[in-house]
């Protein structure tokens, strides 16, 4: 079936699930404690991030830092210099984000693509803005044009509502025939959800993806190779 729009998860969809786990993270957990112990020679930007967790102590400051990583706390402040450190190795080539080739493939050739995902907007179009280049692994390809849209928990709601995905219709314009909007994800949780807010669902199945009990209840995605 073709489709009049897609709406794209990100990680174990387009990208490995992997990713922030072994990417991201351990980038952002070697370069704090030279950003906290140089944080003289930091821009305004930065100095104000580390000022808002009110810790004078560098070493107290690195360490605090460091326990919301590997505890998994959710602290905005902790968001804001995640994002920042980020941007920094996206744009240092440093980072570059691994999207399956499918993907990019998929992205390329459907008009009207969407993503939702769990981390920000701003963290989306990062992620999108410095795809690695599948015919060379040392330079990236800027992807955010062939994007028409992105949704995060901030602008649309939690991703396991039905709710959100009847705000992200309204916003794309299709809440009259949700039907023809695809969603894909590889949490079954997600996809009940969307599929209560009608839009047609696909279960993407990637190396390293968490086993789904009653997979068969989906339709499932090994690659996008043959989807419109």
């Amino acid at each position: 079936m073709n489709y009049s729009a897609l709406v794209l998860d990100i990680e174990g969809t387009v990208c490995p699930i992997s990713f922030v786990k072994d990417t991201l993270f351990p980038y952002f957990v070697n370069k704090v404690p030279t950003v906290v112990n140089d944080i003289d020679q930091q821009n305004d930007t930065v100095k104000q991030i580390l000022c808002q967790f009110k810790i004078d102590d560098k070493n107290e400051l690195i360490n605090h830092i460091l326990g919301l990583v590997s505890n998994d706390i959710k602290d905005p402040i902790l968001k804001q210099l995640q994002g920042y450190i980020w941007a920094e190795g996206y744009n240092s080539s440093e980072i570059k984000a691994p999207v399956y080739k499918d993907a990019i493939d998929l992205i390329n050739r459907h008009n009207n693509v969407y993503i939702y995902s769990s981390g920000s907007v701003k963290a989306q179009k990062l992620l999108f803005g410095h795809v690695a280049d599948t015919s060379d692994s040392t330079k990236s390809i800027d992807m955010q044009s062939q994007i028409n849209g992105y949704f995060d928990i901030n602008t649309s709601g939690a991703k396991i509502d039905s709710q959100s995905y009847i705000n992200i219709l309204k916003d794309i314009k299709m809440i009259d025939t949700p039907e023809k909007v695809l969603f894909l994800s590889d949490n079954p949780s997600e996809l009940e959800a969307a599929k209560k807010a009608g839009l047609a669902t696909g279960l993407a199945i990637r190396e390293g993806n968490a086993v789904v009990p009653n997979v068969n209840d989906y339709t499932c995605y090994h690659d996008f190779t043959k989807l419109l």
